[in-house]
């Protein structure tokens, strides 16, 4: 979508008050996929109608129309990824890569994002998926043939669950072994996010 187009988007979206006087809540939906060496996070999210999608806006709107998109998503993709908190025993994982991309819901009222997120994945005992805002949060989850995780503990895979502050997994003892090990380092001057 070309900078002017997604402005004028914006601008509309911040004139207008939500049709027919409804109101939606933001919906942050979480697909974690296990594989041997890593997890991945597919995160899509779309803000409230009403006061959360205008302060989103209007914290985009001062921006140059050259830095509009980049600063839409970059701020959508905090927003998507705040409440959410990835931990293997109690550590927090790091992401090692952070991906992101916006758009607009069907009918142009609410800018939203999906942010694939990748975890590498250390040896432990337990997986665990936090949301400080586990109302407007559904999750998912996947083993990829990993042999990382216990599937005769585990939840239902494929399946949506929601209102869950926390989202365990239990781990096998074994670690992606020296496969997992990367041989080139991370260059300094590549951000990892975008």
């Amino acid at each position: 979508m070309k900078p002017v187009a997604l402005a004028t988007a914006l601008a509309i979206a911040l004139a207008g008050p939500a049709a027919w006087g409804h109101s939606f809540p933001p919906v942050r939906t979480v697909v974690v996929q296990v594989d041997r060496c890593q997890v991945e996070l597919l995160v899509g999210y779309r803000p409230g109608t009403g006061e959360a999608t205008e302060g989103i806006l209007s914290r985009v709107a001062s921006q140059p129309k050259s830095q509009v998109r980049d600063a839409l998503r970059d701020v959508l993709t905090a927003y998507a990824m705040m409440p959410l908190v990835v931990d293997v025993d109690g550590v927090a994982l790091v992401p090692t890569t952070v991906r992101a991309k916006i758009g607009l819901e069907p009918g142009g009222a609410r800018p939203m994002v999906v942010v694939l997120v990748t975890f590498s994945l250390p040896a432990g005992h337990r997986f665990t998926l936090h949301s400080r805002e586990p109302r407007s949060t559904r999750i998912s989850w996947q083993d990829r043939d990993s042999d990382r995780i216990v599937l005769d503990d585990a939840p239902t895979q494929d399946h949506w669950y929601a209102d869950v502050a926390s989202f365990l997994l239990k781990l096998s003892g074994t670690s992606g072994g020296p496969v997992c090990a990367s041989s080139r380092p991370i260059s300094p001057s590549v951000s990892p996010v975008r």
